[in-house]
């Protein structure tokens, strides 16, 4: 009985002693296969951007500079109050109108606004006034709304005189990326 008692007794201990000292040794391989895992992931995620990125850039390189000066009068990414005064002025003087009393409120600047897909933007009050007749209003309107610019009117009082031409006070929003 000793006989295969004495063998049992030795298979068990040699079975404890294994998984005793390398029980730490196994658990410190799991660790490090789930971090090979997770890194694997993050390399596969990695090329998957490094693609996408190429094909974005790819797509970008495609504009003309003429394309990206549109996009970038369209919704410039500072603020350039002068520029501004200046486009809208170039637009009045085609009908013979003159900005006149151009002042920007600040108190109108928004601080942040964050849009549907998260990007950051800020928009400022421009107040002005123009004298000119009622059909040179509607085309400097017509003007405004189709210009390259993102404006929106706020406010437009008027001043009517004897003359054909009247005086016109706006008030208009413009906006920039952040």
């Amino acid at each position: 009985m000793t006989r295969f008692l004495i063998p049992l007794l030795l298979f068990v201990i040699a079975m404890g002693i294994f998984f005793g000292f390398t029980r730490d040794t196994i658990d410190q391989i799991g660790i490090a296969q789930a971090k090979i895992t997770e890194l694997d992931q993050a390399l596969a995620n990695d090329k998957d951007l490094r693609k996408i990125r190429t094909e974005k850039l790819e797509v970008y390189n495609s504009f003309s500079n003429a394309d990206l000066d549109r996009i970038n009068k369209l919704i410039p990414d500072s603020i350039d109050n002068v520029r501004l005064i200046i486009d809208i002025d170039n637009l009045a003087a085609k009908y013979g109108m003159v900005v006149k009393n151009a002042r920007i409120k600040t108190d109108g600047m928004t601080p942040e606004v964050v849009g549907n897909n998260g990007k950051k933007y800020g928009s400022v009050i421009l107040n002005f006034s123009v004298t000119g007749g009622y059909n040179e209003l509607k085309l400097f309107l017509h003007d405004l709304q189709t210009s390259l610019r993102l404006v929106d009117v706020t406010g437009l009082a008027f001043i009517a005189s004897d003359k054909d031409s009247n005086e016109y006070s706006f008030e208009v929003r413009t906006y920039w990326l952040k």
